[in-house]
C-alpha cells in the first residue's frame, strides 16, 4: 500500500474527485490530480518574479511582448490552461529567457548569458540582444499618426525589435519603387520616432496637405532648406521641399528582409 500526502487546502476537491472515481468504479493515480493547475501556476509565478526583477507590470510586458495585457494576465493567473507556445516565446524573448525556463524553471538560460562558443578571434563579440516585439503597421495607420497612442501594439504582424532602438519603435512593408534600390518593395522597415532627424537619414514623413505617410531620404542644403528625396535615380520629381506642410514621424533606423514562401 503506498500514500500520499495531499496539501489541505485541495483536501476537499480532491476527496469529491476520488470519491466520483470510487463509485463508478475506476481509478485516478494520485500523480495527475491537479498536475497542470500546478504547472501553469509555476510558469506564472516564474513569469511574476522576472517581472519583479524588472519592475514591469502586466501592461508593460504585453506591451513589450506585442500581446494583449488579458492574454498576459491569463497565462500568469494560471487561468489559461495551455498557452500557445507562441505566446510564452513572446513573453520569453521580452523577459530575456529562453522559453524553457518559464516551463521548467532555471535561471541560468538567460538569452543574454547565453554562451557563444569557442571564439577564433579577439575582435568577436556576442550578437546584440533582441528586446521584445515591434507591430507592422500599414500605411494608413501611418498617415494617421499623431502620437504612440495611435499605434496598435496588438498588430496581428509582430517582428523583432532591432537592437538599440527605442520602445516606441514600429514597422512598415515597403511599397512602391522610389527608395530602389537601397530599398526594394516589401522590405520591412523599422521607425522609432524617438530619433532625432539628421541630413541624410532615411525617414518617415506625414505630408499634411495629402494627409498620407511618404518613405524617402532627408536633405539638408546650406540656403536650400529641408527637403525630400526619392533614392531611386530614375525617380520623376524625386524632390519635395518642405515649407511647413511636412511632419516627421520618425527616422529609420533598420530593415529586415524575409523570404517569401513558395
Amino acid at each position: 500500500m503506498v500514500f500520499k500526502f495531499i496539501d489541505p487546502s485541495n483536501t476537499q476537491k480532491h476527496s469529491q474527485i476520488i470519491l466520483k472515481r470510487i463509485s463508478t468504479g475506476n481509478t485516478i493515480p494520485y500523480s495527475n490530480l491537479n498536475h497542470g493547475d500546478t504547472q501553469m501556476n509555476r510558469l506564472g509565478e516564474r513569469i511574476k518574479d522576472l517581472m519583479t526583477e524588472k519592475g514591469w507590470s502586466e501592461g508593460e510586458l504585453a506591451r513589450r511582448a506585442g500581446l494583449k495585457q488579458p492574454t498576459v494576465h491569463r497565462i500568469i493567473a494560471g487561468t489559461s490552461k495551455d498557452p500557445r507556445q507562441a505566446n510564452v516565446e513572446r513573453i520569453a524573448s521580452a523577459l530575456g529567457v529562453l522559453p524553457e525556463v518559464l516551463r521548467k524553471g532555471g535561471g541560468a538560460a538567460k538569452i543574454d548569458a547565453m554562451p557563444t562558443g569557442p571564439s577564433t578571434s579577439d575582435s568577436l563579440t556576442s550578437a546584440p540582444r533582441l528586446d521584445g516585439y515591434v507591430p507592422v503597421i500599414s500605411w494608413v495607420q501611418a498617415g494617421a499618426f499623431t502620437c504612440m497612442d495611435g499605434i496598435d501594439f496588438t498588430a496581428d504582424e509582430i517582428v523583432p525589435r532591432p537592437p538599440g532602438s527605442s520602445f516606441s519603435t514600429f514597422a512598415l512593408r515597403v511599397r512602391g519603387q522610389s527608395m530602389l534600390p537601397k530599398y526594394e518593395p516589401g522590405l520591412i522597415i523599422y521607425v522609432d520616432p524617438e530619433v532625432a532627424p539628421y541630413d541624410g537619414d532615411d525617414v518617415v514623413a506625414l505630408l499634411t496637405d495629402h494627409n498620407e505617410a511618404t518613405f524617402k531620404q532627408l536633405v539638408e542644403e546650406p540656403g536650400g532648406g529641408r527637403m525630400l528625396k526619392a533614392r531611386n535615380p530614375a525617380w520623376p520629381d524625386p524632390w519635395i521641399h518642405i515649407n511647413g506642410n511636412c511632419q516627421i514621424i520618425g527616422v529609420v533606423v533598420g530593415s529586415l528582409w524575409l523570404r517569401q514562401p513558395r
